[in-house]
């Protein structure tokens, strides 16, 4: 048995929240139904600790691998294959374990009796939910081959933004991590040779030279300790922004980097105009909706807006009205989704959102790229250049001496 945290509305139209227990996210959603609450939002509830044990936490599937699982799986269905057969061998030709295990899960579920949807609805499932909401729709209109398509193409770009991302980061890192290398043999071997002629011949030690000398001693002898206090904290900080509060404070963080928040926020505006017109589109009920587009942001704030914006939905008033209290969204987003709102062009103008900020996001990414390599080159000639100084100063000494 899990304890479930949900958001429901009861008979007289107010809001409740509260933990229930159940053995499942079905379970969960049934007892709600059996005491007369509509349920808004059910997830699984847990205690989030810097210290805690993670074994619960599952491992989700990339974006690419559920770009080409949903193109394949649509193709089998447009074939007029069976579907427990067309699934059975992509589980069989996958190259993904976690691919294949996930498949073979949702083939079972199905022989048992569920329909594809709920099994990829299910707390077990690594599937997105934003996608089980899409394949749960196309089950019951009948377009499941189209909305395959469609979200096949919708993560092939999510992988396409995720990959530039990477890309990005990859430079300084190595960048990063070479200086520190070349940082630790200079200071601990090269130096200190260096020091003592310099030293024999009367020069004086200057401050800032000592102050090298002695980074370099340390490192020389502890370096299995900084190693480790490297590594434990990287570990301790990697499973920090897993938390809620960490995840929070990164996103806040990112907010007050120049270019890099507005990279972000163009991405995280392309995800949620996109989803919404997946949503809109194939008639998916728009309180719902908000809660898988909410999922799909990766972005805390982003989600914390999007989740006051259903709030204010189902007070009945409008959804452009409530994104913009926030004050996250761009602008130009708001005004647009403002005018599809009252227009009832909702559909195609998040449509043309996305494709708009797509472009927008790809742009900051691209100038991202560009101004890393000379920042970085820049950061480097610093720490050379306070090395350089650290070596001559004891050398100027010896002039004055003469």
């Amino acid at each position: 048995m899990k304890n479930y945290k949900y958001t429901a509305l009861m008979l007289n139209g107010k809001k409740t929240k509260g933990i229930i227990t159940a053995n499942d996210f079905n379970d969960a959603r049934r007892k709600l139904k059996e005491k007369k609450i509509r349920a808004l939002e059910i997830k699984e509830h847990r205690e989030y600790s810097l210290f805690s044990n993670n074994k619960n936490s599952k491992k989700k599937l990339k974006s690419d691998t559920i770009s080409h699982f949903c193109r394949q799986y649509g193709i089998i269905i447009s074939s007029g294959i069976n579907s427990i057969s067309g699934l059975e061998s992509l589980a069989k030709r996958s190259g993904n374990k976690l691919l294949s295990e996930e498949i073979n899960r949702l083939v079972n579920d199905i022989k048992s009796g569920s329909t594809l949807a709920d099994s990829m609805l299910d707390d077990k499932s690594k599937f997105p939910k934003l996608l089980s909401a899409m394949v749960a729709t196309g089950e019951a209109t009948g377009t499941l081959e189209d909305v395959l398509k469609s979200m096949s193409t919708f993560y092939e770009r999510e992988h396409r933004i995720t990959q530039k991302i990477r890309n990005a980061s990859t430079y300084p890192t190595i960048v990063g991590l070479v200086s520190f290398i070349m940082l630790f043999i200079f200071t601990s071997f090269v130096m200190p040779k260096m020091m003592e002629s310099i030293v024999e011949v009367g020069a004086t030690m200057p401050p800032l030279s000592r102050f090298i000398m002695n980074i370099g001693m340390f490192m020389k002898k502890y370096w299995y300790l900084v190693l480790i206090a490297i590594i434990i904290g990287s570990l301790l900080l990697k499973k920090y922004i897993k938390t809620p509060i960490g995840r929070h404070n990164k996103d806040v963080l990112v907010t007050k980097i120049p270019l890099l928040n507005k990279g972000i926020n163009a991405i995280v505006s392309m995800r949620f105009s996109k989803a919404l017109y997946l949503f809109v589109s194939t008639g998916f009920p728009l309180l719902q909706g908000l809660d898988y587009i909410r999922e799909g942001l990766n972005n805390s704030i982003a989600e914390k807006a999007v989740q006051e914006a259903k709030e204010g939905v189902i007070r009945g008033e409008t959804l452009a009205d409530n994104l913009e209290k926030s004050g996250y969204f761009d602008p130009v987003l708001i005004q647009m989704l403002s005018i599809g709102e009252q227009t009832g062009q909702l559909e195609n103008i998040s449509d043309q959102m996305s494709e708009f900020y797509e472009h927008e996001s790809e742009i900051y990414l691209n100038r991202m790229v560009s101004m890393i390599e000379p920042i970085m080159i820049v950061m480097v000639g610093v720490m050379v250049a306070f090395l350089v100084i650290g070596v001559f100063l004891p050398m100027l000494s010896i002039y004055d001496a003469i």
